[in-house]
């Protein structure tokens, strides 16, 4: 079927049954009322942050440091200057100078005492005799295991690599 022929056959029932039809006015546009908005503030001007107050203050200030950069590291000179180390990195690479290296870390040998360590590798076999583990030896004694291992190596001690079971 064909809509407008139901519309139009709608259209003269309507009329024929005394209906009319009315024009009513369409819709009116109201703009919203301007906002009222608060005058801008006038911007700041900024200060420009204050650096060194001029070229010669920054060289003798370089200077100083490289003085200290020949005896000292960048870290002991940033504690002493109470400055960061990237400071000083920079301005040691700006007015080229460096700092002297840290030294590199060698382990030292530590000294243990003897009689002590004697008197534990006593208490270590005993348990072991007892048939303690070394963990629980270690758990007993409350050493650690660098400790443990140290003494044993030490004194020779052995502990048997696997529990022995009981026999039913």
């Amino acid at each position: 079927m064909n809509p407008s022929i139901d519309l139009e056959a709608a259209q003269a029932a309507f009329f024929a049954s005394g209906g009319q039809i009315i024009v009513l006015d369409g819709f009116q546009y109201v703009p919203f009322r301007p906002r009222k908005h608060p005058e801008p503030k006038p911007k700041e001007k900024r200060e420009i942050p204050k650096r060194l107050a001029n070229q010669e203050t920054a060289k003798s200030r370089a200077d100083m440091i490289a003085e200290m950069a020949k005896t000292m590291t960048c870290s002991e000179a940033a504690l002493k200057l109470e400055v960061t180390t990237d400071s000083l990195y920079s301005m040691a690479k700006r007015y080229g100078f460096s700092f002297v290296m840290a030294p590199k870390f060698r382990p030292t040998e530590t000294k243990y005492d003897d009689e002590a360590d004697a008197k534990l590798a006593e208490r270590i076999t005993a348990l072991r005799d007892v048939g303690v583990s070394k963990n629980q030896v270690i758990k007993h004694l409350a050493i650690g295991h660098s400790t443990m291992s140290r003494i044993i190596k030490k004194f020779g001690i052995e502990f048997p690599l696997q529990r022995q079971r009981k026999q039913p």
